[in-house]
């Protein structure tokens, strides 16, 4: 099996997402300094790519031979020995070390790089006049269709993106309402709609708390969830990059799926 030298890879996924374009509080890049410096680490034999790092995630991983995970979500968010209380992670976190595997994490420096994917897919089903980058760490856009649509039409193009059977849309929603123009943010992004103090606007996001939805109900905003699997595209488009780039690579995705059902 070919191997892929360490340094080139991270240097190439740091220069389409800068760690330093990430937000103050995110925690990207390395995550298990446990395996920082021992030579397994000079060389990549595989990649997996997965949206969070799970004992499913580390054992195909460890089934196939790989010593290096890309996540879309960062394995520490905080303080490591609080985040290690978790037994689940603990057991992963032993794993890792235990296997030598490195954790390499893309995240809100994911979202504000135009290196993404998620324009293009948009692009697929909605014909963009023009969009902008907006939000307090350039997280989200603001998006502007050729013609007005149905909101309707929207509601199901997103289902079909990114592969949902059912979103939820703010109560007082008109699905007959005609749009020229969205806000949209992945993951749990309505920090984006209050800080923009959006009224009378449609806006796009994966998941919000309630007083987000009281916001967007007294604000007259259209807020349509597609839930955090909606970041799902990251694993397809971080392989596609790796394998145009890096001849040699091998790179196994994993899927989780969506962590509930409705009943």
């Amino acid at each position: 099996m070919s191997k892929v030298n360490t340094n080139s890879l991270i240097n190439y996924l740091n220069d389409l997402f800068p760690q330093t374009h990430a937000a103050e509080w995110d925690t990207v890049g390395l995550q298990i300094e446990e395996v920082y410096n021992l030579p397994s680490q000079d060389e990549i034999s595989a990649v997996v790519v997965c949206l969070d790092v799970t004992k499913d995630v580390v054992e195909k991983a460890i089934t196939t031979k790989a010593n290096f995970i890309i996540s879309r979500h960062p394995f520490f968010f905080g303080d490591i020995n609080e985040e290690l209380q978790n037994p689940a992670k603990k057991e992963v976190y032993d794993a890792l070390i235990a296997h030598e595997i490195q954790v390499f994490s893309i995240h809100t420096n994911y979202d504000n790089s135009e290196s993404n994917n998620l324009i293009d897919l948009l692009e697929t089903r909605f014909n963009i006049k023009k969009y902008e980058v907006v939000g307090e760490n350039q997280e989200g856009y603001k998006i502007e269709f050729l013609r007005e649509i149905a909101l309707s039409e929207i509601v199901e193009n997103m289902k079909l993106i990114f592969g949902q059977e059912q979103l939820a849309l703010s109560v007082n929603s008109d699905l007959n309402k005609l749009v020229r123009k969205i806000y949209l943010t992945p993951g749990s992004g309505s920090d984006t709609m209050s800080h923009l103090k959006l009224q009378n606007a449609v806006f796009v996001t994966g998941e919000v708390k309630w007083h987000e939805w009281l916001y967007a109900d007294q604000n007259h905003v259209d807020l349509l969830t597609l839930g955090h699997y909606m970041e799902n595209h990251f694993i397809d488009d971080i392989r596609n990059k790796l394998y145009k780039t890096f001849t040699d690579i091998v790179v196994y995705d994993y899927d989780i799926k969506n962590l509930f059902k409705v009943v």
